[in-house]
């Protein structure tokens, strides 16, 4: 599997084994070496206009509705069912799913320093899968309530679209390592968009039961130290 030059911490403490010890300073390091990327997206979206922001929700939204969709339509094709239906489902439900993967697609694209995206290439790898099991339902059982064709274009669309993203994840990634950030030169507004950030994955560590409850709080308040901690 792909690694990422500089991991995004909220990937790192997704995949942080259980049964490994938790070093604050270890995601420190992966904060700062992360850091150039997120501030220059945070500097993105502040530059926005608060249209720019409400169309990067609705985005956001529609990707998830996106998700839902594509694994809603696999599963209606899956039953077999040859309704009146039956197109309207396909025809929205790969529409949708194609906006799913172009709402992790697009993101990423545009972000300095593309690293891999773990999250991408399993959208893009779910809903190939999709297309395909609906392609093979749509082939295997056959379709008489409309022209086979219109069930199978939408559905080969899908099918192109995610494997056209994992394409452009190996095409277009980069495996340098973004510049470094000089903390000491960073504003109080820098420094807490990288606090918000670790933040986000000491959360996804609790979930996880690798940081407790009684522990997030203090790393949470605690300085961007990268050196580890004392044994």
């Amino acid at each position: 599997m792909p690694r990422a030059a500089a991991i995004q911490p909220n990937e790192w403490a997704t995949t942080h084994p259980n049964f490994e010890g938790f070093d604050l300073g270890s995601l420190n390091r992966v904060v700062i070496d992360y850091a150039f990327i997120e501030l220059t997206m945070a500097k993105r979206w502040h530059r926005r206009t608060g249209l720019g922001r409400a169309c990067a929700v609705i985005g956001r939204i529609f990707t998830i509705i996106g998700l839902m969709a594509g694994v809603a339509m696999a599963a209606f094709m899956l039953v077999g069912t040859d309704s009146e239906a039956l197109l309207p489902v396909v025809w929205s439900g790969s529409a949708l799913a194609c906006v799913a993967v172009l709402g992790f697609l697009v993101p990423w694209a545009l972000t300095p320093y593309r690293q891999w995206d773990r999250t991408l290439c399993g959208i893009s790898v779910m809903m190939g899968v999709v297309a395909l099991l609906s392609l093979g339902s749509a082939l295997f059982r056959g379709v008489t309530i409309a022209p086979l064709w219109s069930v199978v274009v939408p559905l080969v669309v899908l099918l192109l679209v995610a494997v056209g993203a994992i394409v452009a994840d190996v095409r277009l990634r980069t495996t340098d390592l973004p510049p470094a950030v000089d903390l000491n030169s960073l504003s109080p507004n820098e420094i807490e968009v990288l606090l918000k950030v670790r933040r986000r994955a000491l959360t996804i560590l609790r979930s996880r039961n690798i940081v407790s409850y009684a522990d997030f709080r203090g790393f949470d308040e605690s300085p961007l130290d990268p050196s580890p901690a004392p044994s």
